[in-house]
């Protein structure tokens, strides 16, 4: 059996910006990263530049920046919610305002409801019984998808929850190759389930390995490049949040937006940041270099 030369392999490399051009207006997003780690804030900002509306997001159990970021772009109509927080800054400004405002929908769940749901989304199951969670919480009170079923195989009465799928699935990762095979330090918090409950998987890496270097130790791959659909090269992109091994989180920008955010002016934030640069490249010439050479951390 030959083997195809590094050459030969069709890339899955491009620009955060191209990758995100498949996001359409009321699509279904799962978006990784937790609190103020891994957010795939390079596909987020694109994001906004793109104008996307009406979306339905999955984030993780312990959602970050990149949610509030998207929704004080109005990208967001319905979010499942579990949590949403600047971690040690407090909560999240624009998500909170947000719902209070009813400008959102808000489905109330849990780590359970995300976690369990993603698993029957991979599986492409319609449903999932639960085992006895709810009964306790007044989660069934504020969320009428949570239902119950009889047990064909006991009579018992159980919980059940629709299982979640997205359209497209956006992770930050630290490494991948053109393939689309990447690594992902540190604490991984469901991407891969993430991205096996999404049709369309977007994977925004600081590193690409060179062609000619041997891929990643399977092993050690996060997500296989099976599921990948794009690698979009971005480094820092993350940034404000960490990458592990990487680059640390940026407390200053992160208190720079939470306080514009609580002051009803994160629009300045993302004109200044986001909507006024070109690309990811200017997103990091508007941080700086020496700024971001500060966060730099090392693996080795």
């Amino acid at each position: 059996m030959s083997v195809p030369s590094p050459a030969s392999i069709k890339s899955k490399v491009m620009t955060p910006d191209e990758a995100v051009a498949v996001v359409e207006d009321g699509a279904t997003v799962a978006v990784g990263g937790a609190h103020s780690h891994n957010n795939p804030m390079a596909l987020v900002y694109a994001l906004v530049r793109k104008g996307v509306r009406d979306l339905t997001v999955i984030p993780t159990p312990s959602a970050g920046p990149a949610i509030d970021v998207l929704v004080a772009a109005g990208c967001v109509s319905r979010l499942h919610v579990s949590y949403v927080g600047l971690e040690f800054l407090g909560f999240a400004p624009n998500f909170r305002r947000a719902g209070e405002r009813k400008e959102i929908e808000i489905i109330e769940g849990d780590e359970a409801w995300i976690v369990f749901g993603l698993r029957g989304g991979a599986a492409r199951l319609p449903f999932v019984a639960l085992p006895p969670l709810y009964e306790g919480t007044d989660l069934p009170k504020v969320n009428p998808l949570i239902r119950s079923t009889t047990d064909p195989y006991t009579g018992e009465t159980v919980t059940t929850i629709p299982s979640l799928r997205a359209d497209v699935c956006l992770v930050h990762a630290q490494v991948g190759d053109r393939r689309g095979n990447v690594q992902i330090f540190g604490q991984r918090r469901f991407e891969d389930l993430m991205a096996k409950a999404s049709d369309h998987v977007i994977v925004s890496v600081d590193d690409v390995l060179d062609p000619s270097a041997p891929s990643p130790d399977p092993r050690h791959v996060s997500i296989p490049g099976a599921l990948v659909d794009a690698v979009a090269h971005a480094p820092y992109g993350a940034h404000p949040t960490s990458s592990p091994g990487h680059y640390d989180y940026d407390r200053e920008a992160l208190v720079e937006y939470r306080d514009l955010a609580a002051q009803g002016q994160t629009d300045r934030f993302l004109d200044d940041y986001v909507r006024g640069v070109d690309g990811h490249r200017g997103y990091l010439e508007k941080v700086g270099l020496n700024r971001l050479l500060d966060l730099k951390q090392t693996m080795w």
